[in-house]
C-alpha cells in the first residue's frame, strides 16, 4: 500500500576497494564469477565497473600494462581488454583498462546494470 514506509536497501557497497576509479563498480556473486586471464593466469575479479577490475594478484607492478581476457558469466561473453595497473597494496591489484573497445564497455555496463537489478530483488526479499 502506498502509506507502507519504503524499505531502505543496502547494497553493501565496499569502500575497501576505493581505487579512484571514479564509476560505480560492484562484486560478481561468488557462485558465477567474473574471470580475468593474464598471460594464461586466470584471476577471479573482486570487483568490476566499466573502467576498471580489482583482482588478487602480487605478480603485476604498478604501472605494468598488459592485455587480458574478461570472461562475465551473465552474458556468457569472452572479450579482450588492455590494463594498467594503479596499484597493488597486499596483493589486491587494482587495474584501469585502456582504450576499452565499445562493444566491451557495453557488455561490462549491462553486466553491471543487471547485477545490481539482481541484488536489489534479492534484497527486496529478505
Amino acid at each position: 500500500m502506498f502509506w507502507k514506509k519504503k524499505k531502505n536497501i543496502d547494497l553493501d557497497i565496499d569502500s575497501r576497494f576505493n581505487d579512484g576509479r571514479g564509476a560505480y563498480r560492484i562484486a560478481p556473486d561468488k557462485s558465477r564469477p567474473i574471470l580475468l586471464t593474464i598471460s594464461g593466469i586466470s584471476y577471479q575479479v573482486l570487483n568490476v565497473s566499466g573502467t576498471g577490475v580489482c583482482f588478487r594478484s602480487n605478480d603485476l607492478q604498478v604501472g605494468t600494462h598488459c592485455a587480458a581476457m574478461v570472461r562475465l558469466p551473465s552474458e556468457d561473453a569472452v572479450f579482450q581488454v588492455k590494463l594498467e595497473v594503479l596499484a597493488n597494496q597486499n596483493g589486491l591489484c587494482r587495474c584501469s583498462f585502456v582504450n576499452i573497445h565499445e562493444a566491451a564497455e557495453n557488455l561490462l555496463h549491462s553486466y553491471i546494470l543487471n547485477l545490481q537489478k539482481e541484488k536489489i530483488r534479492q534484497n527486496l526479499s529478505h
